[in-house]
């Protein structure tokens, strides 16, 4: 099993943490399984050894169980009675699915939230977008884009180039200021239920998303913010829920099995 020893930063781990975990210690083990996961050290299908994570990290086996059970209850984890824990599979369709819920209740929060807004919360939306771009810079640019599309058996190559890891972070870093503000425990817990399914699943998609129309969304939601206009940032909402997740060429593949089976 990888090391999940060290922590990592720039994750949206805190608030889901406080939601789930019942102990600090269950916390500690519950962020940095969710770390390893998202910054690409714990891989879909990676087996989880309850007993050799304790060790790595000093802790009992109990708390690690826990901390497991709820990474299980946020789909992070799979596990099947005496046969495996590890990482979950999840799917294109899984993540497009996810997606439509997270819009939803995203487009609930920002009901709440967007009064509630601060111009030091707007600065770091700001800089998160800015760190959101410098990964995707590569993707938007049309020409580079263009030439890549020509020869589509190369996409799947090229989309380790865009280090999908520091984008998902990047990205789900952005939307998560506005989670900190909300006072419905409820709504947050949906929320990150979802939203680390949702950057579990965008790692490892067989085609880009549209990063123009993310960015852009990204861009919406900074100036309705700023502005305190919840109309502007149902607009951007309605942007993201447009965005289409890239399933079409898993599901060829498919049918080609089914086919030659």
């Amino acid at each position: 099993m990888s090391d999940v020893r060290a922590n990592g930063t720039g994750t949206a781990d805190s608030a889901v943490t406080e939601s789930f975990a019942s102990s600090p210690v269950v916390n500690l083990v519950f962020d940095r399984v969710l770390s390893a996961v998202h910054e690409g050290r714990l891989l879909p299908g990676q087996r989880i050894s309850d007993s050799e994570l304790a060790e790595q990290l000093g802790v009992s086996r109990t708390p690690v169980r826990e901390a497991l059970q709820r990474l299980r209850e946020i789909g992070i984890i799979e596990a099947s009675a005496s046969r495996f824990t590890r990482v979950a599979l999840v799917n294109p369709k899984q993540t497009a699915d996810a997606m439509v819920v997270w819009v939803a209740l995203y487009s609930a929060l920002v009901n709440e939230v967007i009064p509630l807004v601060t111009p030091e919360l707007v600065d770091a939306m700001r800089a998160d977008h800015a760190l959101f771009l410098e990964h995707v810079s590569w993707a938007l640019d049309a020409t580079r884009m263009a030439e890549m599309r020509a020869n589509p058996e190369l996409v799947r190559e090229h989309v380790t180039a865009l280090v999908p890891q520091k984008i998902a972070m990047a990205n789900a870093n952005f939307f998560n200021h506005l989670v900190r503000l909300s006072q419905n425990p409820s709504l947050v817990r949906g929320i990150n239920s979802v939203v680390h399914l949702i950057q579990l699943g965008s790692l490892y998609l067989p085609d880009y998303l549209d990063f123009r129309a993310l960015s852009e969304s990204q861009l919406l939601l900074i100036a309705a913010a700023r502005d305190h206009d919840r109309a502007a940032a149902q607009g951007a909402l309605r942007m993201l829920g447009l965005i289409s997740v890239p399933t079409a060429a898993l599901e060829a593949e498919a049918d080609e099995a089914d086919e030659a089976q």
